[in-house]
């Protein structure tokens, strides 16, 4: 990664967090040395706590699940969407590169709720936020990045975007509002990926977190 020398910028590639998803863990028996009606007991208990755990762990929902409610699909085991619900969770994703990325850390921590290994948590999440973008124009070329300390002839090619921003049911994949929203930012990012010293790669402005915020917040509050 690499960052230009004396400039301050919007950073553009940390903007966009890889979830690492961990397996659960696996739940190991030990043979119980008994005889007679006890044994017959304590094997039946078991096989029982082993298919409610596998059970569990099969119908576990990820945030990729949700990636399709932005074009219409729906997630059948989501929360379903009451209105007058007192709380609400959401997912956020928006356009990185060629596919849509989750970005749910971006929204207020009550508004939206954390992958976790150990539970279903992601069945709560009744909302699904999307930005999509619909075109982009390019307003400057940013270079003098370095790597290591020392000069390189990388080049960012800086855009500004237009977005396409809708809220939907996460159980349905039905639209409730949708706005277009143009991001301007100007800042050349300051840190970047490059393949070597010598790429010209291209990089966009995104909605800010307060704009997605103001869109989403007459569906999460009353």
């Amino acid at each position: 990664m690499m960052q230009p020398e004396g400039k301050g910028a919007l950073d553009v590639a940390t903007r966009f967090r890889a979830i690492i998803v961990f397996p659960a863990a696996v739940l190991a028996f030990a043979a119980l040395a008994s005889c007679g009606e006890d044994q017959g007991t304590s094997g039946e208990g078991s096989a029982n706590a082993g298919t409610t755990a596998d059970t569990v762990q099969a119908s576990q929902l990820f945030p990729d699940n949700f990636k399709g409610v932005c074009s219409g699909a729906s997630v059948s085991t989501a929360t379903a969407y009451d209105p007058g619900a007192s709380t609400h969770k959401a997912l956020y994703f928006a356009t990185y590169r060629d596919d849509l990325m989750d970005q749910s850390s971006s929204l207020p921590g009550d508004w939206t709720v954390r992958f976790s290994p150990d539970s279903d948590a992601l069945r709560a999440v009744d909302l699904v936020v999307c930005a999509r973008r619909t075109a982009a124009r390019q307003v400057k070329v940013c270079d003098g990045y370095r790597s290591n300390g020392n000069a390189t002839q990388n080049r960012v090619r800086w855009h500004t975007a237009t977005y396409e921003l809708s809220v939907r049911e996460a159980r349905t994949g039905r639209t409730l509002a949708q706005t277009t929203l143009e991001a301007t930012g100007s800042d050349c990012p300051m840190f970047m990926n490059f393949d070597g010293d010598s790429d010209t790669v291209d990089a966009y402005a995104s909605p800010s977190d307060s704009a997605v915020a103001d869109f989403l917040r007459p569906h999460v509050t009353r």
